[in-house]
């Protein structure tokens, strides 16, 4: 795709862009080629050039515009040569279910036809890109009342990612059994305990390279025990490695 190309989709955007902030991650960009994957939250895609095939583990392949796959969910955007925009939302405050609600047609797990995936579009288009109007764009539905627990020991997780939390002694700390924790963490959160602490995991590793630092000591700082670990944690999570995805040409907005 030719320089032009990119600045009609995105403004005077000329390399792919990857923002994080607290709540969602974003990536506007080309779809670069990704294995089947299964991230550890719900992500919505949608195709700025033209629609895409989402490609499904039990689904098949499915043409549209717009697509939500809840946490884990195993699928890949195929889309080559063309702009895609995808939004990776933390499960803290339960806006998944916000964006699930927003789709208008289900395949299996997977919600397809976003209402308003045109706003999203020009949205992503603009000079310069606000990824908070297009986070608010796309969590228009009504989401569920959190349950503020699971809220705070959401927002442990995300201030010590390093650390290793057990289930058993925060379900005792709550007064109920490791069991009930862990469905409710799941039931509020749309994701596993552990999935959620290997995302936050990612996250942190992946904010501190786009600093500048060696991506493997960010990795054991972020509480991974090896290289290896969180090479294949990456892998599972975005159907590439994280090498490919740094070296990329992405552009980060940290928010800071």
């Amino acid at each position: 795709m030719t320089v032009g190309a990119l600045s009609e989709i995105c403004g005077t955007t000329k390399s792919p862009l990857v923002w994080v902030r607290p709540g969602h991650v974003g990536y506007i960009g080309p779809e670069l080629g990704v294995d089947l994957h299964s991230p550890s939250v719900a992500v919505l895609s949608v195709g700025l050039d033209e629609p895409f095939v989402l490609e499904s583990a039990a689904h098949g392949d499915i043409r549209t515009g717009s697509s939500f796959a809840p946490a884990r969910a195993v699928h890949r955007v195929v889309a080559p040569e063309k702009w895609i925009l995808l939004l990776f939302v933390d499960p803290a405050g339960a806006p998944a279910t916000g964006i699930a609600e927003e789709m208008t047609a289900t395949a299996g797990p997977y919600g397809l036809g976003h209402r308003r995936e045109q706003e999203l579009i020009d949205l992503c288009r603009d000079e310069d890109v606000d990824p908070d109007r297009i986070f608010a764009q796309a969590v228009t539905g009504r989401a569920p009342a959190a349950d503020q627990r699971i809220e705070s020991v959401a927002a442990a997780i995300r201030q010590d990612p390093n650390r290793t939390f057990r289930a058993e002694t925060i379900a005792a700390d709550l007064g109920l059994s490791t069991t009930h924790f862990l469905r409710l963490f799941s039931q509020q959160s749309g994701t596993t305990f552990r999935g959620y602490q290997r995302w936050t995991r990612v996250m942190h590793a992946i904010r501190d390279a786009a600093t500048g630092r060696d991506l493997t000591r960010c990795a054991t700082d972020a509480g991974f025990a090896t290289p290896s670990h969180f090479s294949e944690t990456f892998h599972h999570m975005f159907g590439l490695s994280a090498t490919a995805a740094l070296r990329s040409g992405i552009r980060f907005d940290l928010g800071t």
